[in-house]
């Protein structure tokens, strides 16, 4: 299914882009604030369809999506800029409340989405090294990595969703998760130590994982300023710091409870090492 997901970029489609940020719909703030809500919508969707495909291919190589992922990014980059611009005149206007908000909103979160899709490029360049390398990860590894992936789509799946929906409950839920990826990302990098002292994984294969990792970790780093946005702008403040200092160490019970749910659904398998280490698969 994800391979076949496309971005519009036919003459027409660039005609309904330049028809949804019209400016003449300026003098109508209410509808112009409309039709940029629904750009970003769709900007999130291209960033969520381009990491999935990226993360596609550092299991199997396919030229037909990396180039796909790369046609994405740009068109990302080309969202940014129009609606970056675009947001910033409507700032001038005078608007309702929950339009201001949802100016403000989009202001604080299309950098994030961008940078995303920059990250889904940064897996394509990874997964090319796999290729070109013939790296082949061991079974564990492939488990650690399955584990991990798992959590990076639930947490991008998620983020995109609230967001196109407005849903700040939901989006109350991105930072527990968000902290069990990081979790997560420290047990891959413990658990691939533990393989490199038993000889059954090489320094050059960690070079490529730890690339994979930091390109997760920060895509939910992401996810997480997206989330924060939604929910202190919604709140009429903008604190990123004060926000999750609060979430974190402010003792929220609805925070554990959310933390721990996440953490019981992501979990590694028990570690064996079956066969002699000159036997095993690298990684």
């Amino acid at each position: 299914k994800l391979a076949i997901l496309t971005v519009p970029d036919s003459p027409a489609d660039k005609k309904q882009e330049n028809t949804l940020l019209d400016e003449r719909l300026l003098t109508t703030p209410s509808v112009a604030v409309g039709r940029a809500m629904l750009t970003g919508s769709d900007m999130a969707e291209i960033c969520r369809t381009a990491l999935l495909q990226a993360m596609s291919t550092t299991r199997v190589w396919n030229d037909a999506i990396a180039d796909e992922v790369l046609r994405k990014e740009d068109a990302v980059d080309h969202y940014e800029d129009v609606l970056g611009t675009y947001l910033v005149k409507l700032s001038a206007k005078h608007l309702s409340v929950d339009d201001n908000r949802t100016v403000n909103t989009l202001l604080h979160t299309i950098g994030d989405f961008e940078r995303v899709s920059d990250h889904a490029v940064n897996l394509i360049k990874t997964a090319e090294e796999i290729r070109d390398k013939s790296i082949k990860f061991s079974d564990e590894a492939l488990g650690d990595l399955s584990v991990l992936e798992a959590a990076v789509q639930d947490i991008v799946n998620r983020t995109v969703d609230a967001f196109q929906k407005g849903d700040t409950y939901a989006a109350g839920k991105i930072e527990p998760l968000e902290q069990v990826v990081d979790g997560l990302v420290r047990e891959v990098k413990t658990r691939h130590i533990a393989r490199l002292q038993a000889g059954v994984c090489t320094i050059e294969y960690g070079f490529v994982l730890d690339d994979l990792l930091t390109n997760y970790e920060r895509i939910a780093d992401h996810c997480s300023n997206i989330a924060v946005a939604m929910i202190e702008v919604a709140a009429d403040k903008f604190d990123t710091h004060e926000y999750l200092a609060n979430v974190k160490h402010g003792g929220s019970v609805k925070f554990e409870q959310r933390y721990e749910k996440y953490r019981g659904r992501y979990t590694f398998p028990p570690e064996a090492y079956s066969e002699p280490a000159e036997n095993q698969a690298e990684g």
